[in-house]
Parts: structure tokens; sequence; C-alpha cells
């Protein structure tokens, strides 16, 4: 039969008898420095949970606390030890209020520990204020100096299990104290104080804590504490610098990415065969320098043989593109290209086959029952995935190629026939890039149909099912769409309110009108020059937003899908501490680990940690070498290649904005400027929104401001007011979500996430690329 002690006078306080959880708080409260909540505690040493139990439960808990409102957690034996924490393991019940309930709490959290020995905490639930989890050393790269406040509003368990994204507080040991994303959930003086209490718990554990922590009434409570167990000591890493002139790569990696992601993404080839099939004389390339990632032009896809390019006179190229085999063989892939009109073959070979294949075969992925797999399946399953991958991310890129080509050809035509600005040019284009704006589309029928709970949890499992495959970053480390619940819920809530006009017929609207304002200028030759390229245009304009659903975003989910349930199984064994850990091991050994080859993963992985620590504690320069000198003139190149050279050269601005996208501005007349990407006139509340996992803090109106987005952020769109990015040209991926939505956007300003307070009113010109700050909301 269990015991029940009361948690401020275990004896013995032994973790075996009474779980860590439960153990680690009683050792602190005799400490006497400490306010923790009275409680509870049920030993570890029964089986079933009798009725005699419960009496005893209930009458101990009516004795010490009173009839409270309780917090029922759980407190095993393997959890919170110094290897693993364990945290989110098992079930915590909040609210619990009369024996009933009690009954019910109880047994949740037992049976969340299948069978296993298992205490049970029996707390005064603490209606916060605030609370959070508070690390005295920072765990991402391993600061002692540093302690990471991290709080939401009310109650904990939205923090603890990912329905929120905290306000974020680093305070150092000479006593300041910085947040990046303060929303006045707690003060500066709070986040020192919890800062203090976790140095507290740490000296009185003799190893740095993790804490969780609450604030009512301004009283601070700990709640729970234990050993961090991602703490590593940073580990070098060498920066290896090739000859050449590296920027970093700002736009699609931001962060540096997990062994996980490397293993399975490598673009290189992919650049290769682009720039073969078009015949382009130079082309992208990637390298990681010091765990960061930089671009880089490769003439003719050839390593640079030093870090200064020297200037090249314009006859002198188009000599060295005849002599060099590698250029003669582009020459003629640029001819050939135009001889078969490549860039509409892709086009069609896109619609009539590859859409429909890749849906199929994704489906086909998506429906494995993942933990029914053997070891070996699922081995087999993960190698399915990436040889689809394999052939899905070049034809992410060859199929994107229509879009910057045809769109580049019709600006230019405008530009030169009609005198138009680029805005312009995209009003001809407005509503066609409809995968864009499908997943909202579709959330806002599901709300238009206001059903009844029970049928509206089931259409939002087949959006999830269908929408919800999809990664929301390149980073396989970050959750998918359809692990974010909560995203989805609060964006489907958000659209059950005020409807937001459909722009659907707006947009047909400005098309038409702009194309036959178009039309009333021109005649003869240039008038029928400009019916084909809009033509070439409105069927190539789309292929960019709607190929990455199916090459890059379902693919990738499913790698993270696969990748994810080896993790559990590695961690059940412990080949790995934490499920998050097998981000630290690459694809290969992960498959080598499921075959069979059943070893300790545990070094491999907290030295990768380590040199991520060193990694994000050392982020490289803008650039590395010699900025080149100006491209030559391309007169003297043949046509074809000359054409292809001066369409990308244009698309790239377009398309990345870099010389804007560096710029660092300041705000001395409250002013802020940056590239107009769809126009319109907004006022709101700014939301900085570093990642996809700040999703939560995303309030109906915002305006959203960011360093970039990605398609698949196309979601938040819907509810949003307008959006302001750092990087990304008026045919980056957020500027075409916004005109696809109908909000204004301003891109390209350079560092509007490091000038705009959150919460503060900005006013968004979409038309003129002008932001206005108007003080605290």
């Amino acid at each position: 039969m269990r015991t029940v002690a009361a948690l401020h006078d275990l004896q013995p306080a032994d973790p075996a008898l009474w779980g860590r959880k439960a153990t680690a708080l009683a050792r602190l409260a005799k400490e006497g420095h400490f306010k923790i909540p009275a409680g509870v505690v049920l030993s570890a040493d029964g089986t079933d949970f009798t009725g005699e139990e419960l009496d005893l439960a209930h009458r101990s808990v009516r004795d010490v606390l009173g009839d409270v409102d309780l917090a029922v957690r759980s407190s095993s034996g393997d959890e919170d030890t110094a290897e693993e924490s364990s945290a989110g393991k098992y079930a915590t019940v909040l609210g619990v209020r009369g024996r009933d309930a009690l009954a019910a709490a109880v047994r949740e959290v037992l049976d969340s520990a299948d069978g296993a020995p298992m205490g049970v905490l029996i707390q005064e639930l603490i209606h916060a204020d605030a609370a959070g989890v508070a690390f005295s050393a920072n765990p991402v790269s391993g600061a002692r100096d540093e302690v990471v406040v991290n709080s939401v509003p009310g109650l904990g368990d939205r923090l603890v299990s990912g329905e929120l994204t905290p306000e974020s507080w680093t305070v150092k040991a000479d006593g300041t104290a910085n947040s990046d994303d303060a929303t006045g959930v707690i003060t500066p003086d709070d986040a020192h104080r919890i800062a203090e209490l976790a140095r507290k718990v740490e000296a009185a554990e003799g190893a740095p804590q993790d804490i969780e922590w609450a604030l009512a009434g301004g009283q601070l409570y700990l709640l729970q504490a234990r050993p961090i167990t991602t703490l590593v000591e940073p580990v070098p890493v060498p920066v290896s610098v090739p000859h050449g002139y590296w920027e970093r790569e700002t736009t699609h990696a931001a962060m540096p990415s997990t062994p996980m992601t490397d293993s399975v993404m490598d673009i290189g080839p992919s650049m290769r065969h682009l720039a073969e099939r078009f015949g382009l004389i130079a082309q992208f390339d990637f390298r990681e320098i010091g765990g960061w990632t930089y671009m880089g032009m490769l003439p003719l896809g050839m390593e640079p043989r030093t870090d200064k390019a020297p200037p090249l006179p314009g006859w002198a190229l188009a000599l060295v593109l005849r002599l060099v085999p590698e250029g003669r063989r582009r020459i003629r892939a640029a001819r050939q290209q135009r001889e078969e009109d490549l860039s509409m073959r892709i086009v069609d070979d896109w619609n009539n086959r590859h859409v429909h294949r890749l849906r199929a075969r994704i489906e086909i992925l998506r429906a494995k029952h993942l933990e029914a797999l053997t070891d070996e399946l699922l081995a087999s399953h993960l190698a399915a995935i990436r040889e689809f991958l394999a052939e899905t991310v070049p034809l992410h890129f060859l199929t994107s190629m229509p879009q910057f080509l045809e769109t580049t050809r019709l600006e230019l035509f405008c530009e030169e026939h009609l005198g138009w600005d680029y805005p312009d040019v995209l009003n001809l284009l407005a509503g066609t890039s409809e995968m864009s704006s499908e997943p909202a589309r579709e959330l806002r029928r599901l709300a238009d149909r206001r059903l009844d709970p029970a049928s509206k949890e089931r259409a939002l499992e087949e959006y999830r099912r269908v929408y919800g495959a999809r990664i929301l970053s390149t980073e396989l480390a970050e959750p998918t769409f359809g692990e974010s619940p909560g995203l989805i819920a609060a964006q489907l809530e958000a659209m059950e309110g005020p409807s937001r006009v459909d722009p659907a017929a707006e947009q047909r609207r400005l098309r038409e009108e702009t194309a036959a304002r178009a039309r009333t200028q021109l005649s003869g030759q240039a008038l029928e020059r400009f019916n084909t390229l809009l033509e070439r245009a409105l069927r190539a304009y789309p292929l960019r937003e709607h190929n990455v659903f199916y090459t890059l975003d379902s693919p990738l989910a499913l790698v993270r899908y696969a990748v994810l349930e080896a993790g559990r199984r590695m961690q059940r064994v412990r080949a790995i501490t934490a499920v998050d850990d097998v981000f630290y091991c690459t694809a290969d050994e992960v498959q080598e680990w499921l075959g069979g080859n059943y070893g300790d993963m545990r070094p491999a992985v907290r030295r990768r940690r380590g040199e991520r620590a060193w990694i994000l504690a050392h982020p490289g320069p803008a650039s590395y070498g010699t900025p080149p000198p100006p491209p030559p003139t391309t007169r003297w190149l043949p046509a074809d290649v000359r054409e292809m050279m001066e369409l990308m050269m244009r698309a790239g601005e377009r398309i990345v904005a870099p010389e804007e996208s560096s710029q660092v501005q300041t705000v001395d007349n409250g002013m802020l400027q940056g590239t107009p990407a769809s126009s319109g006139t907004y006022t709101g509340a700014a939301r900085i929104i570093a990642s996809e996992r700040e999703f939560s803090r995303i309030q109906p109106g915002d305006v959203l401001v960011c360093p970039t987005t990605r398609s698949s952020w196309s979601t938040v769109f819907a509810t949003i007011g307008a959006v302001i990015t750092d990087a990304g040209g008026a045919l980056s991926h957020p500027a075409i979500i916004a005109r696809e939505q109908r909000i204004p956007a301003v891109v390209a300003t350079g560092n509007a996430t490091k000038i705009i307070r959150d919460g503060a009113l900005v006013t968004v010109n979409g038309t003129t690329g002008a932001i206005t700050l108007l003080g605290t909301h």
C-alpha cells in the first residue's frame, strides 16, 4: 500500500520511494530560503491506486492544504536525473478540486508511467500572474554567467507544453538583463528576482538547475527544480574559409543547421544542374564556414583560385567562354533551352505530370503507421523518403525557374514600352499564386461552416492530415505545421471572428484593369508581344509557391516524422538522452542504428551539441573575401547567354534584394524605408517574430515583423494586418503571400526587427515602402 506524507516532512527523502521531483523540493524546502507551495506526496511503492489509498490521500490533502485547487504531478525515480530530465514525459493535471477529481487526476498521472513505479506530488495550485522556467546557466551556449528566464502570462503549463511562445530574458552575472521580445509579462526587476532564485537553487543543489517558477501577487514561488541535462561545454569547430567572396545567407539559413538537416539537404548539386540546363555562366553555391551558411557565385561552377576576383572586360569574358570547354557547353545549353522553350516545357511538365505524381507519392508515405513498423522497416521507410527527397529537391529549383524568367521578361518589356515600375507589373499577376493562400483559404472555409465541436474536431483532423505534414522551417529540428495544433486552433478562432473580405474578386479586378490599361497604350507588334509575355507569366508565376509544398515542405516533414519515431526508440533504450537528440545524429547513423547497429550515440550527440554552442557564440562576419567588381558588359556575349545573364541578375535583385536587405537603418525621424511589396496602408501593433516557434504570440490584426518568411507561413498571413521583413525582395515568399492576401507589405528593410519594439504602433505603407513608428501601443 502506498504511503502518504507531507511534502515538507518527507522522511527519508529517498528518490526511490518518493520520486526525484518530490525529494528535490523537500530537500530545498528544508533550506528555508525558498517559497515552495505546500503539498502531499504518494509514494512510488504501490501498484494499483486503491479506494483506501484515495481516502488517505484525500484526507491528507484536506488536512495539509484545505479546500483549494490542486496541481497533481508525477514524481518518478527515473525523471529529473543528471543525465535525463524527462520533462513533459509524464502527465500533469491542474485545477483539481474534490475527491472524484483527485482520483481521476492521480490515475491519469499513474497511467502515464505505463506501469513503472511512480510517486505522485499533490500541491496547492498557484494561480499565477506569470509563470515559466529559468535556467541557471545558458542551456544553448553553455555560458555559466547567464541565467535564461522564460515567462508566459498565467499558468506555466502552456509554456511547458509548447502551446505558447515565452517572453525570454537573459540575466548576466554583472546585473544586466536583456530581452529581445519583452511584452510586459514580467518586469526587469522580476527577471532579476527569478535569476537570483535560479542561482540560489544551483548553489543549494551543487549543479546548474532548470527550475519552474510562478509569480502571484508579487510572491515568487519555486515549483520544480532539476539538473540541466542539455548543458554542454562549447567545442570549437574549424573555420576554413574557401577562396572567393562569400556572404552570410540569412534569407533561408538564418541559424546554423543541425547535423540531421545537413545530412539530408545538399542543394549544391541542384544549383549546378539548374545552371547547366539553362546555360547560366555563373551559379550560386553554398558553404558552411564556422558552422554558418554562406553564399557565393561560381563562374561556370568553377572554384575561385584567389580571394579577389580580377576585373574582366566584357570581350575577355566572351573569349574565355568560347575557349573553356565548360563555357562552350553553357553556350550550347543556353541556345537549346531557347529552342525547346524549356521554361514553358517545365510549366507543362509540372501541371500535367509532376504535381499529380508527387501528391500520390506523398499520400502513400504519409499513410505509413510509423509506430507499428519494426526497426528494420522504419529504416527502409526513412531511406525511401530520403530517395524521394533527393528527387524532389532538384525539381524544386528547376520548377521555380519559369517564374523567375517569365515575370522578369514581362517586367523588362513593361519598363521599356510602358515606363512602369515593378509594382504595376506585379498587379498583372495578382491572385494567381493560389497555393500561397490555399491552406488559409481552406481554414477560412472550415471557419465559415460554423460546425459543432465534434464535427469541428473531425474537420480539423482532416485539415491537419492534408496540410499539417508541412515544415515551417527547413531545419528538421523545428516542429511542422501539424505539430502545432495550438497555432491551427488560434488561426481558426481568429477566422471565426469578423470575416475579412475574400481577396479573390478584388485581385481578379486588379489584374484585368491593369492589363486593360497596358493594352490601351500599346499597338501592333508591341501589343502582340505584351499579350504573349503576359500569358507566359500568368502560367509560370504560380509554380514557385505551388511546387514548394510538394518538393520541399511535405518531403522534409515526412523525414522529420520518421526521424522522431527513431528518436523515441533510441531514447527508450538510452542510446540518446532526449528524443530531440536524434537531430544531432545524421540520417545515415539513424538508419544504421535501426538496422541493428545499436550503439550509444550520447558521446557524439554531446560533442555536436557542444559544437553548436560554440558556433552560436561565434557568429561569423557578414562576408569573407573581397567583393567582386561590377559585372562586365554583356554586349560581347552570345545572345542566348546574354539574355539569361540579364534576366537572372534582375530576378536575383527581385528575390533577394541583397543591398537593401543588408542595410543598417536608424530611426532619427521615426521612419524606416524598405522595398514596397504589396500595396495598401495599415496601422497596428508590431509583433516581432524571430522564428516559427513564436507564432503563438501573433494576435489577429498584428503587424508581423520578422527576418523573412517561408511559403509555409501563409496561414498566419490570413489574420495579420501587414508584414515587414528585414530581408527579401518584391519576389520573395513574404511579398508573394502578402499580395495573395491583399495586405500591405514592406520588405528588405535590413534591420526592422532590431529597431521596432514589440507591441509598438506602426503604420505600414506597402505602396511607397515607408514605415512610420508611432510609439507604444
